[in-house]
Order: structure tokens, then C-alpha cells, then sequence
């Protein structure tokens, strides 16, 4: 990475929002983890946020409702949503990659990496 990637983490289960808080800093991140669609819209417009991971149900809206609104404000903002309820097919692609949980950080870590190389469109 070229500089430190800002990473956004809006989950509301406390436990797995701290767990990939920590994951993502030892991976070398700078990490805003928030638990609801205010809280991120606040953090994405209080300083630039590069990229997104976001859960699909939150306590004060939809994950998919969230992605449009933060790439309102941030339209290069690369955004993983993630659902353990949700598939594929109900998620919008050409505003963010779906990633059915569990996710490793690992393996979203990559997921952000090949998205670096990729042009937005």
C-alpha cells in the first residue's frame, strides 16, 4: 500500500466490530469502526475514509441504503457489504463487492488489495 488505507468497519455485533478493528490494524489500516448508518455517515464526512466494510442490517438502516449514501460523498470509496442473511443476487455490484459472512479479514484484506489495482469507474 502507498499510504495507510482509512478503512471504515460499520457493524453492529460489538465483539466481531472490535475482533476486525484489531485484525485490520495489525494488517496496517487505520480503522473508524462505527455500529449504525449515522455514526458512518458522520466518520465518512469528518475525514477522507478509502474504504468501506460494511454489514448488511443495522440497528438505523440498510447496509445497501449506506453504500449509496457514503459513495455519495466519497464516489472512489472502495466498499465491501457483507451478510450472513443476505445473497449475492440482492446486492447491488456496481456500487460494492458482496461478501456472504463469515469473512476472514484475511481474505478482505485481499479483496482491498485487488481493488487498489482497479480503476473506479
Amino acid at each position: 500500500m502507498n499510504h495507510t488505507q482509512h478503512l471504515l468497519i460499520v457493524e453492529d455485533n460489538r465483539a466481531l466490530r472490535q475482533m476486525l478493528t484489531w485484525e485490520f490494524e495489525e494488517l496496517g489500516y487505520r480503522v473508524t469502526a462505527t455500529d449504525c448508518c449515522t455514526a458512518a455517515i458522520e466518520a465518512a464526512r469528518s475525514g477522507k475514509v478509502d474504504l468501506g466494510l460494511l454489514d448488511y442490517n443495522l440497528p438505523d438502516g440498510c447496509g445497501m441504503d449506506l453504500v449509496s449514501r457514503l459513495r455519495a460523498l466519497n464516489p472512489a470509496m472502495r466498499i465491501i457489504l457483507s451478510s450472513g442473511y443476505l445473497n449475492a443476487e440482492e446486492c447491488d455490484h456496481s456500487l460494492c463487492h458482496f461478501e456472504p459472512k463469515p469473512v476472514s479479514a484475511k481474505k478482505l484484506h485481499r479483496l482491498f488489495q485487488s481493488y487498489a489495482a482497479t480503476p473506479v469507474d
